[in-house]
């Protein structure tokens, strides 16, 4: 008897002790109205996640968080804008909360938030080469492929695999002149007037 005693001694003092980390929160990208949040994969050791929640300002934001997700892009911020955030994540065995990150918003006059993907053009080069010359002369960025860090997509046409997930993320799809403007200007341009939009034919 004193061997299963002695056992479950063992087994708590090897995992029943061990209680979560605390998150480790940082921003990742930010623009003139938006950022996105990202943190260390969670360190929960034995006990079960039951909620990750966000707070802006200490007020408890309403957007949900999938479990498997440790990141979270927050649209809809005042530009040039001081903010505060940090996570709170309830367990199995108590409440745990991240760092408190500080992040200000950009002005209309900094465009190295923009990053860029591009979609379809009528002909790419050499379009597409002279596009990256100007993001590289503004500060901004570009990738290959749609991320969760793309603010624009650029294109001539619709269509093709980065417009479609372009779409379903609600990215700006825009000609190459917004682009063009926003240099132009020295700040950043509202993407509406740029919008490529496919108009159905009027057979009338």
């Amino acid at each position: 008897m004193q061997e299963f005693w002695d056992l479950q001694e063992q087994i708590l003092s090897m995992f029943g002790e061990v209680e979560p980390e605390n998150p480790v929160l940082r921003v990742r990208n930010i623009t003139q109205t938006s950022l996105t949040l990202e943190w260390d994969p969670l360190q929960l050791h034995t006990s079960k996640l039951r909620s990750l929640d966000i707070y802006k300002n200490d007020t408890k934001l309403a957007q949900h968080v999938p479990m498997d997700t440790n990141y979270i892009k927050l649209s809809g911020l005042d530009v040039d804008h001081e903010y505060e955030f940090h996570i709170v994540i309830k367990t199995t065995a108590g409440q745990y909360d991240s760092n408190r990150v500080q992040a200000r918003t950009h002005k209309m006059e900094n465009l190295t938030g923009i990053s860029v993907a591009f979609g379809k053009f009528e002909q790419e080069e050499p379009v597409i080469t002279e596009l990256k010359e100007l993001l590289d002369k503004v500060g901004a960025a570009w990738t290959d492929e749609v991320t969760t860090d793309t603010t624009h997509l650029i294109a001539q046409q619709p269509g093709g695999d980065n417009y479609d997930r372009a779409m379903m993320s609600s990215i700006p799809v825009v000609k190459p002149d917004w682009l063009i403007q926003c240099d132009k200007n020295n700040k950043i341009q509202p993407a509406l007037p740029y919008y490529i939009v496919n108009v159905p034919v009027n057979n009338e």
